[in-house]
């Protein structure tokens, strides 16, 4: 069976649109297209994600202190929906800890996250990038001010870039009250 140019063209953008528009090809809006693109929608100038940054983030729940799940908007389902991201820089108490301090801690830090996240009207991951275990790894701001930061504020967590944890006594955390 011989295949004509087009068929062939129409196959190679069906399987790689990227190929089409690396060779500067045009292609018919649905060929090889995506259905949710064929009639895009206009996202606001401040939701534009770039390579770094997802804004217009949505959360959905958080773990523990330091790590969360999102819907990243304009993002293919597979990539954006319930995605994981840790909080980039720092390290909080275990919620599975056998150490009562550690485990009351990470009550505190887990609800004081969450509390945050609920209250802040703009979601924004900077300085995106993948970790050891392939969830999103970023600075996580909420209406322009650090996750991190204000964990670390009031003793919920600690620095952390990789390596060996440091012993913490988390016992002073417990304590800590959300506003």
């Amino acid at each position: 069976m011989t295949k004509t140019p087009f068929k062939l063209l129409s196959l190679a953008c069906a399987l790689l649109p990227a190929f089409a528009q690396a060779t500067f090809l045009t292609v018919p809006a649905s060929v090889g297209s995506h259905p949710a693109n064929q009639n895009p929608v206009e996202v606001a100038a401040d939701c534009q994600h770039t390579p770094t940054s997802f804004r217009c983030v949505k959360f959905l729940y958080n773990h523990d202190g330091d790590t969360l799940t999102v819907s990243i908007p304009d993002v293919h389902p597979l990539f954006g929906q319930k995605v994981s991201v840790r909080i980039f820089g720092i390290d909080t108490p275990e919620l599975y800890s056998r150490d009562s301090c550690e485990h009351e801690a990470a009550l505190v830090a887990q609800k004081f996250v969450r509390a945050m996240l609920l209250r802040g009207k703009k979601l924004e991951l900077h300085k995106v990038q993948r970790d050891k275990y392939f969830r999103i790894l970023a600075d996580v701001r909420v209406d322009d001010v650090s996750v991190s930061q204000e964990l670390i504020a009031r003793g919920l967590a600690y620095p952390y870039f990789g390596g060996t944890k440091q012993t913490i006594d988390w016992c002073p955390a417990r304590s800590v009250v959300i506003d």
